[in-house]
């Protein structure tokens, strides 16, 4: 494929935002909110989402809830909760931002029509959907977004790489979903593709979620941080045929294979307290329970107290998925902490290159702090947004246009080249998952571990035996070498860090070590990863 004869169209702008989740779509609400109408005018912006916009996203399945100080719910607990709940590992900066701007940051959704219940410490979407009530907040920004003739929208279109230009600007490579290859050359490019939970077999993520932020960024030479954090939800359906979804029953017992009750075996106070305060550790023992072989067919009992979880989410998703009593649930992967290194503004060590939402790393800590998802997500797309408008109105001179190094472009689209290979991409993806499910999961050990990275070096050094004959293929081969490269970093920083940490588990350095108090940044270059351990910022 030749450069010359593969690009069908080309394009310019002056932002380009990846991502049709909450964090990009949040981008594009505050451009028009924090760009003057002159600003706005000139300004051209393209938003690229891999599905239809909003749909297929962490949030559209989310609970809708923003935590955020009000009702009684004070910024220095604010503070001190998610230092707590992130072990003092999160970077000082991005809490203070966090802390600091939530609030006003998620009541300028009201601006698109969301409303909102409030309690101690919580803003909450009002919705009709009991299961999942951020897909109100999800339909009422696309609708915003979609109402914005100054904005450039490309649904279903995949962006497979971004290479650095000469002069600063960035060339997007994007494959639609009619099969046209896309070429975008932009002033600044800004990052909001989600985050890394789905490279484990047993996730709640969205199929389409496949690391692709992390994988533009580590072939950009950029720095993922706390990649080691991974949060497990303790109760994730386990019935074949069904998704990997979170329950939400807060009443009821869990029992093992031998008819005990997981609650009272491991002294923890109710299912409920378990599940909201002490998940990392509910995880740890239900995986304990099946390698200790007390399992029911690789699962464990659920029965849900119905009369009292009657209203529950739970409840509306056991009908809707046609369930019954008992259930069969297992962890199943949820959020990651882990993601590109950036500043309290967003901004990476590449100018005019910026990541948002669960894809940036660094805020969290070793645990996310309950309700700190979405409110993330609106807090640092709006930082983002106030510096790039600076980095647009003073800072980027050139222009941007159609000069384009031939050569460096031939070079990224030989990798998509056509060819006969005896791997699939699918099945080599879900084997990497399935690789790290088993042996970079809930508990880990410097020999699980170490045979993860192994295996996984080996599929690497494999990849180009990947068969691509369609443009389909080109799409699911960047996928795996996505999800290959992010489940590298996610096991080589679990092996640095030699202690347990909040959602990083070591069953061979089960305590956590006050000499540990230190962030692991990865980066990775031609085939190779280097890492660096700092002190905390």
């Amino acid at each position: 494929m030749g450069y010359t004869n593969l690009i069908n169209k080309f394009l310019t702008a002056d932002l380009v935002i990846v991502g049709g989740g909450l964090a990009g779509l949040s981008s594009v609400l505050f451009t028009d909110l924090l760009f003057n109408d002159e600003l706005k005018e000139r300004t051209s912006v393209v938003l690229i989402s891999k599905s239809s916009l909003g749909f297929a996203t962490s949030t559209y399945y989310s609970e809708g809830v923003f935590r955020c100080p009000v009702n009684g719910y004070s910024r220095e607990a604010y503070l001190r909760d998610v230092l707590e709940s992130g072990r003092y590992v999160n970077r000082r900066p991005l809490v203070n931002a966090l802390v600091s701007e939530s609030l006003e940051s998620v009541l300028l959704l009201e601006k698109v029509g969301i409303k909102f219940k409030s309690s101690k410490g919580f803003l909450r979407v009002v919705s009709d959907d009991l299961i999942f009530p951020g897909k109100e907040l999800v339909l009422a920004l696309r609708s915003y977004v979609l109402s914005k003739k100054n904005v450039k929208i490309l649904e279903n279109t995949y962006v497979l790489d971004v290479i650095l230009g000469s002069n600063g600007s960035f060339y997007v490579i994007c494959l639609s979903g009619n099969g046209d290859w896309i070429l975008i050359n932009s002033k600044v490019v800004l990052l909001a593709t989600g985050g890394a939970a789905n490279v484990y077999i047993r996730s709640d993520n969205p199929s389409q979620h496949t690391c692709d932020g992390h994988g533009i960024a580590l072939r950009l030479g950029l720095p993922l941080i706390d990649m080691e954090f991974i949060q497990f939800f303790p109760l994730g359906i386990a019935v074949e045929g069904r998704p990997s979804l979170m329950i939400g029953f807060t009443k009821g017992k869990l029992v093992n294979g031998r008819g005990e009750d997981l609650i009272k075996k491991y002294g923890l106070d109710s299912l409920g307290r378990a599940v909201v305060y002490h998940r990392d550790k509910l995880s740890r023992y239900m995986m304990k329970e099946v390698n200790d072989g007390n399992d029911v067919n690789g699962a464990l009992l659920l029965y849900p107290d119905l009369q009292e979880d009657r209203l529950s989410s739970g409840y509306v998703l056991m009908r809707r998925l046609n369930l019954s009593p008992p259930i069969k649930v297992l962890p199943t992967a949820h959020f990651s902490m882990g993601g590109v290194e950036v500043d309290e503004h967003c901004r990476t060590a590449i100018k005019g290159f910026y990541a948002v939402g669960e894809l940036m790393g660094g805020v969290h800590g070793a645990n996310r702090l309950g309700g700190n998802a979405l409110t993330a997500c609106v807090v640092f797309a709006k930082k983002a947004v106030e510096d790039i408008k600076n980095y647009i109105e003073k800072e980027f001179k050139d222009s941007v246009g159609r000069q384009v190094d031939t050569e460096v472009l031939r070079n990224v689209i030989e990798r998509y080249n056509v060819r006969e290979g005896p791997y699939d991409a699918g099945n080599l993806r879900n084997e990497i998952r399935s690789i790290m499910w088993s042996k970079v999961g809930v508990i880990r050990s410097a020999q699980t571990i170490s045979e993860s990275i192994n295996e996984l070096s080996n599929i690497l050094e494999n990849l180009h035996k990947i068969r691509i004959v369609t443009r389909h293929d080109v799409v699911k081969y960047v996928e795996v070498e996505n999800t290959l490269l992010t489940s590298l970093a996610i096991a080589h920083a679990s092996l640095t860090r030699t202690e347990s940490r909040g959602s990083h588990y070591r069953v061979d350095y089960p305590n956590e070590d006050p000499n540990w108090i230190k962030n692991i940044i990865i980066k990775y270059n031609n085939g190779r990863y280097t890492i660096n351990v700092e002190q905390v910022k």
